[in-house]
């Protein structure tokens, strides 16, 4: 498995220097960051970009680590065995045109097993994107370079999603959005050799991935995934395709898959401490968290609301006890604390509304008190702040920041405002370990996670 995410040689079969094609996609993807060992392989072209096409896998001067085929799937078997002749053991089928059409193309997909098999050949895909490793900015897969050439940031998320368009789609939205930062991102189609059980078992081993999450509509291998998941020693969040009639008939033909009882599923998943999410931007939001729960002990499920916002105080209360959280007793010394930067007529009680305090005094001394003395509570697990993103020309969220005490228990921020100024304010208040949401009810939701005792797995 290493030699696909860190292969030192690789050849596009299918590549072609028109912009508009898939091939194209992939080919410069890897040409962005391989200096050397990239060799196309087209027989229309003498080359590409000034790299030198080769007519055939057969007349590369050397055994590569990896092959990606991007060719029509009648032409993909014949191939797989000139790879095998060569001596070539890696091959990412990203062609459609398997089994996920039906019939004729479920025996095409089986022939390539066969004769990959016999050949001792391991595939990925077909019907895929391919992959993605965030630390060395090796790129497989045809999605355009736009997408991730500026802003593919390394960092402890990854990812194996039974999808293409699905995984371009979460890359393409994380990366716009600096979200969070990447690890691996693995497409995996219709997974006729390699499997998310193959790529969990190599993430054990993986030290740059905090956190996996997934999409799958089915599990190829159900005792190997179990102790996959078991022995990872990581978080995982599963987005689980059909489990609706429609959904499971749109998975068949989809990727070929068959998506089992629903019920079923579901307890497997709460046995292994899967952490369940329903939407994408769930899962974002979910992998997200728990990527920045390193801190996260299970000491209880007590929380405090720093809010600007007697309101926003009350509704993020209620999103509480879905969550399975209560709001904590501020103990004597806290409140005591508080009453430093409340008027005299104004009693500190959680919610801790800082309105009042904000009338009197600068913001970044407001909210510094207040956080500082609810991350010193012993009483208190947890913490929700609510921000309002406004223009800061004194640099008062800066200056809140710098006083901040570390952040040893879980804080999330909802923030609300000049949507403009979110990502910056974002990237300053994660950078000292808060996580932001722009929904109440979405950043309850993950502090319940990270207070459950399974953000810290191992």
């Amino acid at each position: 498995m290493e030699k696909f995410f860190y292969p030192s040689t690789v050849a596009v079969v299918g590549a072609t220097p028109d912009r508009y094609k898939g091939g194209n996609a992939i080919f410069s993807n890897i040409n962005l960051t391989f200096s050397n060992g990239l060799y196309p392989v087209n027989p229309r072209y003498r080359d590409i970009d000034g790299v030198r096409c080769w007519e055939n896998v057969s007349s590369i001067p050397e055994v590569v680590d990896l092959v990606i085929a991007f060719i029509p799937a009648p032409g993909i078997p014949d191939l797989i065995d000139e790879c095998g002749k060569k001596g070539i053991k890696r091959v990412m089928i990203q062609s459609a045109g398997f089994a996920e059409t039906g019939g004729q193309g479920r025996l095409l997909q089986d022939r390539c097993v066969k004769i990959a098999k016999s050949r001792g050949i391991r595939l990925w895909g077909p019907n895929c994107m391919g992959l993605v490793n965030g630390h060395t900015r090796f790129v497989a897969s045809f999605m355009r370079p736009f997408v991730w050439e500026k802003n593919l940031t390394p960092g402890g998320v990854s990812v194996i999603v039974q999808s293409g368009m699905l995984s371009a789609g979460f890359l393409m939205q994380v990366l716009s959005e600096g979200y969070f930062g990447l690890s691996k991102a693995c497409s995996i189609g219709n997974r006729c050799d390699i499997n998310e059980s193959d790529i969990l078992e190599y993430l054990k081993e993986d030290e740059t991935t905090r956190v996996v999450g997934l999409y799958l509509e089915s599990i190829v291998d159900i005792p190997r995934f179990r102790r996959a998941v078991l022995e990872l020693g990581r978080p995982v969040v599963l987005l689980k395709g059909g489990i609706s009639p429609g959904g499971a008939k749109a998975a068949v033909s989809h990727t070929g898959s068959l998506a089992g009882d629903t019920r079923l599923a579901e307890e497997f998943f709460r046995q292994l401490g899967i952490h369940r999410a329903y939407d994408i931007i769930e899962l974002m939001d979910m992998v997200k968290g728990l990527n920045g729960a390193g801190y996260t002990k299970n000491r209880g499920r007590r929380v405090a609301v720093v809010t600007f916002s007697g309101a926003a105080g009350i509704v993020t209360a209620d999103h509480f006890a879905g969550a399975g959280l209560e709001l904590a007793e501020l103990n004597a010394h806290t409140t005591e604390v508080l009453k430093t930067v409340f008027p005299p007529w104004m009693s500190p009680d959680n919610p801790v509304d800082i309105w009042p305090s904000l009338e009197q005094h600068p913001r970044s001394k407001t909210y510094s008190v207040a956080v500082n003395a609810l991350l010193r509570d012993p009483g208190v697990d947890g913490i929700c702040i609510h921000f309002f993103a406004d223009p800061d020309p004194g640099g008062e969220y800066k200056k809140f920041l710098d006083l901040l005490d570390p952040v040893t228990k879980p804080v999330v921020v909802w923030m609300i405002g000049d949507t403009r100024l979110f990502r910056g304010l974002r990237e300053m208040m994660e950078a000292k370990g808060m996580l932001v949401y722009n929904e109440i009810g979405r950043g309850v939701e993950v502090l319940g996670m990270l207070l459950d005792g399974k953000g810290s797995r191992g």
